[in-house]
């Protein structure tokens, strides 16, 4: 009987040159096709230009007795360090269960590393650090001690990130250089991931859903698809879909790491053969149960600035969305939260923020309902003033200096907010799916985060419909202010003039509620002459306080919708 295998991804990230591949290779027992840097282009430049797949397998530890499993088989996904390559880490990233960051101990924290530090900020919760390069620490005998200055300055580091109290392995994957040395602290390093797995059963009762990353031909077999389980299982002879080509396809055969399977599961790292297939027109992408993984033009979905963007994330923009390894430009539109009945534009937004605040320490999205009004944003919100990661790693000047800085990583947290993406180009990509914005324009050798926001995809819609658009009841707060120029005999009927334009068509504004600067609450009657004048009614009765005063103005707020095809007839409160 073949053996039950419990497979976990682990995401190899790090700054160019920091030992990422050296360190595979010193871990990995099994090799796929694509690793170590197989790639020809990768052998002649010397870096890792794609993802590279290999593994190594433990004996199930105590932690992990009780699940079904004879053997623990850790994937890694050996990712580029290059920061023009950042498109190829961010879709490796998304089929990762925990991660390896490698620094170069020599040079400390990189633009890269830090980049790549976020990047898993976003993608999983179980990271350890390689402090690679240990060998080159001199003279010999302080190699502890610079280990142990290295280990609390970037200790300080990670304290501002999810990653506070990060466990940091020092290693040396390829001591001088000599290929009969041996790596040092490796078997610490595979202690430190075995105690990260958490003792779960992986779910399997999902929808099929597999990331391609490679596809080529086999003479005589078919076509190969290479990649990871993402959810649900597959067995041989049923049937999947590749939907980027809106075909289907009958499982032949399943491998993992060369050994043939009967079925995969979330979690596993396989090959999957298919006949009738001309590999050509696939290189990545997904392969799922049939029907499940729709293509649109539009979505919405659940979003978080990341805070070490320096940058502005405002509505209208257009920003690089990557989903899966697919990444296309898209039009941005955030809106948020909040009850806004009878409040000031002011007052509005500080009740989005309060509601955001409260997803933020609750560490649950509130469900999106497209039934509910949805306060319209300029920009995405989130702290600002941060430090970035790089400088924050730096000198011992700047070790000093930043943690003289009083509190600078314990500001307002929003929380996730919504954004409306109309994209170029049509995504193919299930519901929930990751989702990172980025600005990828940006020069790649400077030293700011070029990393903008991420989330999770909540619905698409075809933003070249109108009546879809208009089920999106997002709206901006107008205030208009008038003046009371007289009251009426009776007390309760008042004479506003400048509350409305004189072309307007006073119809749309019948009924509104006004209030007065004393807090008045009046209902607009009609008009009153030519002149664009209103009657307004004041059932509780309205007292005059001479002229241009405060208490004298009269104030109309009403919501004007983005998506309402008779937003510019019909005006709500």
């Amino acid at each position: 009987m073949s053996k039950r295998i419990l497979n976990v991804n682990v995401g190899i990230l790090g700054h160019v040159d920091s030992g990422k591949t050296s360190l595979v290779a010193a871990l990995s027992t099994r090799l796929s096709t694509a690793a170590l840097d197989k790639h020809p282009q990768s052998k002649e430049r010397g870096i890792t230009l794609d993802l590279g797949f290999s593994a190594f397998t433990l004996p199930m530890p105590e932690h992990m007795a009780h699940l079904p499993y004879d053997e623990l088989q850790f994937t890694l996904v050996d990712c580029p360090g290059h920061a023009s390559l950042i498109r190829t880490i961010i879709g490796g990233i998304q089929i990762i269960d925990m991660m390896v960051l490698v620094i170069d101990i020599t040079k400390g924290l990189q633009t890269q590393t830090a980049e790549c530090l976020v990047v898993g900020e976003v993608a999983t919760s179980r990271m350890v650090v390689a402090l690679n390069k240990i060998d080159q620490l001199y003279p010999v005998d302080e190699r502890e001690k610079a280990v142990r200055r290295a280990i609390k300055r970037l200790g300080q580091t990670f304290a501002m990130t999810k990653f506070a109290g990060v466990n940091m392995v020092p290693v040396s994957a390829k001591p001088d250089s000599k290929a009969e040395s041996p790596p040092l602290g490796i078997e610490d390093l595979k202690a430190a991931l075995v105690a990260m797995v958490p003792p779960v059963p992986r779910i399997v009762t999902s929808p099929f859903l597999f990331a391609i990353d490679h596809c080529f031909p086999m003479k005589g077999h078919g076509s190969v698809l290479t990649g990871t389980v993402l959810q649900g299982s597959i067995s041989v002879n049923e049937v999947l879909e590749l939907p980027a080509l809106k075909e289907t396809r009958s499982v032949k055969s399943i491998q993992m790491f060369k050994a043939p399977v009967q079925r995969a599961v979330q979690g596993d790292r396989v090959g999957i053969c298919v006949t009738q297939l001309d590999a050509g027109l696939l290189e990545r992408g997904l392969a799922c149960a049939p029907g499940t993984v729709p293509t649109f033009k539009g979505a919405v979905a659940a979003v978080e600035k990341i805070r070490f963007y320096a940058g502005r994330v405002p509505s209208h923009a257009k920003f690089h969305v990557s989903v899966g390894h697919s990444t296309v430009t898209a039009e941005m539109t955030f809106f948020g939260t909040c009850d806004s009945e009878g409040l000031t534009r002011e007052a509005a937004l500080a009740a989005m923020i309060a509601n955001l605040d409260a997803m933020a320490l609750s560490g649950k999205p509130m469900p999106f309902d497209q039934c509910r009004d949805y306060l319209y944003q300029e920009e995405l919100y989130g702290l600002e003033g941060r430090p970035s990661l790089v400088a924050a790693a730096g000198s011992d000047e700047a070790y000093e200096a930043r943690n003289n800085v009083v509190d600078d990583q314990t500001g307002r947290h929003f929380g996730p907010q919504w954004a409306l993406m109309k994209f170029d180009q049509p995504i193919t990509a299930p519901k929930d799916a990751l989702v990172i914005g980025a600005k990828f324009d940006a020069d790649v050798h400077g030293d700011a985060c070029r990393l903008a926001f991420y989330g999770r995809l909540v619905s698409p819609i075809d933003p070249t419909r109108p009546e879809e658009l208009a089920r999106l009841n997002i709206f901006k707060l107008k205030t208009r202010t008038g003046t009371l120029e007289r009251l009426q005999p009776d007390g309760t009927t008042a004479i506003v003039r400048n509350l409305i334009k004189k072309e307007s068509d006073v119809t749309i504004f019948l009924g509104l509620q006004v209030t007065s600067g004393r807090g008045e609450k009046g209902v607009i009657a009609g008009s009153f002459g030519k002149s664009g004048k209103l009657k307004i009614h004041f059932p509780g009765g309205l007292v005059m306080e001479g002229r241009n005063t405060h208490d004298n103005i009269i104030k109309l707020q009403c919501k004007r919708y983005l998506f309402d095809p008779q937003a510019k007839k019909v005006l709500r409160q």
